[in-house]
């Protein structure tokens, strides 16, 4: 395939590398996703409460977060493929571990090393892009062709997840994620050549990174989209920490069929994603971001009603769903304001923004847990997880659009200053 770099040589068509790209970016959301529906169990298994099982949840984003510090750096001094081939590695062994864990502790233990695991492929993937595609938003189109694919893990994962817990048991879940990395470990050996070429990368050094992370904090306008991003996607780790509990627990949902309802998030995704690559070319990643942000704004106000008043479960799931299916139209198209302003460091510039973002994540997961676990009464704990869920993510919107309003308004102010 031609890129836009002559340098760069990709011997698969621009589809299969989109593929394998976007089949490699499943592996994060399925090692969430996929045993959602296990959680209970898992708790009932273990003998510990529900916001037990729920740290699986906030120590693998805290691993992931960390993990991007690490990896960033690393794919901008050594390359994309190593990194991204000893991630796989490590990913592997991980879900191994995790399916072994004896008790609760060690599943815990096991997540945060996956987290950092998963992370090598988000930071290599949107690094590697980068490196393939320049242009700022030419770079989110083909991003969100990368994300339609991906968007078929949470699809498919709670169900499958389901079905798994029905036939199986729940470290089953972990052993299908380490067989699924074999797989994408062998694509990337056989298809992905190396896409940033010695000349381009930054000699390792702590105090050169140390360097270009204090510059990125400085640039206040893409710090500002970094924090965009973050409290956006947080809104979604609310959901995933607390959710399954909610629709289970609280309003009855099966555990096999709570994967369908699942799926109605991953779909307004998919349609969201689609729109987003028709029109970013002709509008802007700006714009585009502003859309999803409107969106999630009045399905907050929704949501917030709903659970208020007791509407009932079928307009809470409506009003989730559309709040959650934003997300990747938002983070998408803040990453590509980020790495437009430094594509020479995307490794790092991306590592930041992710780290940042899981971080404040896996923060409120920590917080929810705890706040979950100050109630031992079981009606209690189940109503007051729904209130739990619903405010956090009434607030992580409530942030990302402040955000947004604060930095246009810096935009609009520099553009007049220039303009006199």
């Amino acid at each position: 395939m031609q890129t836009q770099d002559p340098q760069i040589e990709i011997k698969v068509s621009k589809q299969a590398l989109i593929f394998i790209l976007g089949l490699i970016s499943m592996l994060m959301p399925l090692s969430i996703d996929m045993y959602l529906p296990s959680m209970p169990t898992i708790a009932e298994k273990f003998n510990v409460a529900d916001s037990t099982v729920q740290l699986t949840i906030s120590c693998y984003l805290l691993g992931f977060s960390l993990g991007q510090l690490l990896f960033g750096p690393l794919t901008d001094s050594y390359g994309r493929r190593k990194v991204l081939t000893f991630g796989l590695i490590i990913f592997i062994i991980a879900a191994l571990c995790c399916g072994l864990a004896a008790n609760i502790n060690q599943l815990i233990t096991a997540r945060f090393f996956h987290g950092i695991a998963a992370s090598a492929t988000t930071i290599v993937i949107n690094a590697l892009m980068k490196d393939i595609y320049r242009d700022r938003d030419e770079f989110s189109k083909m991003m969100s062709f990368v994300m339609l694919i991906s968007n078929v893990a949470p699809l498919l994962a709670p169900i499958i997840g389901g079905f798994i817990l029905f036939w199986f048991d729940w470290q089953a879940n972990f052993y299908v994620l380490s067989l699924m990395a074999i797989v994408c470990l062998s694509l990337v050996i056989i298809n992905i050549p190396e896409t940033l070429a010695k000349s381009k990368r930054d000699k390792f050094s702590i105090i050169r990174i140390l360097s270009n992370f204090i510059a990125l904090f400085r640039h206040r306008q893409v710090f500002t989209y970094m924090m965009i991003g973050a409290f956006s996607g947080a809104g979604l780790f609310s959901f995933l920490s607390l959710g399954p509990f909610v629709y289970i627990n609280l309003h009855g949902v099966a555990s096999i069929n709570f994967g369908y309802y699942f799926a109605i998030n991953i779909l307004v995704m998919i349609f969201m994603n689609t729109l987003n690559s028709r029109l970013v070319r002709r509008v802007g990643s700006i714009k585009m971001m502003q859309l999803g942000l409107l969106i999630q704004f009045v399905m907050t106000i929704g949501m917030a009603i709903t659970s208020i008043f007791n509407l009932g479960f079928f307009f809470l799931v409506i009003f989730i769903s559309g709040y959650i299916g934003c997300i990747p139209t938002i983070g998408g198209n803040c990453m590509a304001v980020i790495l437009d302003s430094y594509s020479h460091i995307a490794g790092t510039a991306s590592s930041l923004a992710g780290t940042i973002r899981f971080a404040v994540a896996g923060a409120i997961g920590v917080l929810l847990s705890t706040l979950v676990s100050m109630h031992t009464t079981t009606s209690v704990t189940n109503s007051l997880t729904e209130s739990l869920m619903v405010g956090s993510m009434v607030i992580c919107n409530f942030l990302a659009v402040g955000l947004f309003l604060s930095v246009r308004n810096i935009t609009r102010k520099k553009h007049d200053l220039s303009t006199r």
